[in-house]
């Protein structure tokens, strides 16, 4: 937490990320206080209000939606393929997790994060529609995301072009939490039937249900994207019971990390999350994990999103995109 108290998202953020935010918030004021609509009618509002920051980007190859069996339902997945000259299948993937606290966003809201993850790592992505929260509690979205980990794992991806043993997981904020509480429900389910996860990305993820007061203070006001009242509303509604607030699946801060594949921890300096990841990022190395992490100074939470007009945002997607290359072995 390296910004002094008391100083404002006026003199901490980068000025493309906040021209973001300030948009953003713009666009959500035009239709009320956000926290007093009907669940249905936000989550319309968030899809209109992201609409814009999903436009334009890459081109890719194909897109195509599928449905993975999941019980006696199935959970729809979308298939970027950028199709880059020269790559030869089977490819690596990342399975990617949008954000939204649970509740909010869709594979809409993040096609064009997506789309820039495949077009610069030349990796397929796969975005995962899983149930959002409050009609679907914890732990379903996690099972359900663990079910299309594990399909793809043991090979049921080869129609696609997937190579099973070059599965990356990732995602944004809640995202980030899913994709890391199913690699470590796949880490101890210890199973020879697959290969093992071999890698996360975790873009400025959600760890715990709370933040610290002096990390409210700084970066959970007025002008930041991500408020503690947010952090807090989100979790009541992902979470059934107090209890849940204990389960190492749910608030990460409290798992056994080691065994994980290298981690990419990309964090946003003016996050009210900002802390909790770099805590992470100790316990992660704590852990013997090869871990790596980029604190993005002047970001605030979702700044991936402002891709189209900020160059602190093309960085991070660039940079994490290096990352997946090498990891994967398509450098």
């Amino acid at each position: 937490m390296s910004r002094g108290s008391g100083a404002s998202a006026q003199e901490v953020l980068d000025p493309q990320v906040r021209q973001f935010v300030e948009r953003c918030s713009a666009d959500y004021a035009r239709y009320g206080p956000f926290d007093r609509l009907p669940i249905a009618e936000a989550r319309q509002v968030a899809e209109e209000v992201r609409a814009p920051w999903r436009r334009g980007g890459p081109a890719m190859h194909s897109t195509r939606e599928l449905q993975v069996p999941f019980g006696a339902s199935s959970v729809r997945i979308r298939v970027y393929d950028p199709g880059i000259p020269g790559t030869a299948a089977p490819r690596p993937a990342l399975i990617y997790m949008h954000g939204g606290g649970w509740m909010i966003f869709s594979l809409d809201t993040h096609d064009r994060v997506m789309r820039e993850y495949a077009a610069r790592s030349g990796l397929m992505v796969i975005g995962v529609d899983y149930a959002l929260a409050p009609e679907a509690r914890f732990p379903t979205a996690l099972e359900q995301v663990t079910a299309v980990t594990r399909w793809l794992l043991a090979g049921q991806g080869a129609a696609l072009g997937v190579d099973p043993a070059r599965i990356v997981l990732g995602g944004d904020s809640a995202g980030g939490n899913l994709a890391m509480a199913a690699c470590l429900g796949l880490r101890d389910e210890g199973s020879r039937q697959h290969p093992a996860v071999a890698g996360l990305l975790l873009n400025y993820a959600g760890f715990e249900p709370d933040c610290s007061d002096e990390a409210a203070r700084l970066y959970g006001g007025e002008g930041f994207m991500l408020t503690r009242a947010e952090v807090r509303n989100f979790w009541a509604h992902y979470l059934r019971t107090a209890a849940d607030e204990r389960d190492p699946r749910a608030s990460l801060a409290r798992a056994d990390l080691k065994g994980l594949p290298p981690v990419l921890l990309t964090i946003a300096e003016c996050d009210v999350l900002a802390e909790q990841n770099l805590q992470m990022a100790r316990r992660l190395k704590d852990a013997a994990v090869r871990v790596t992490s980029r604190v993005y100074p002047g970001a605030t939470h979702s700044f991936l999103e402002a891709v189209a007009i900020s160059q602190l945002a093309e960085r991070a997607l660039q940079e994490g995109a290096d990352w997946l290359r090498a990891l994967t072995r398509m450098a």
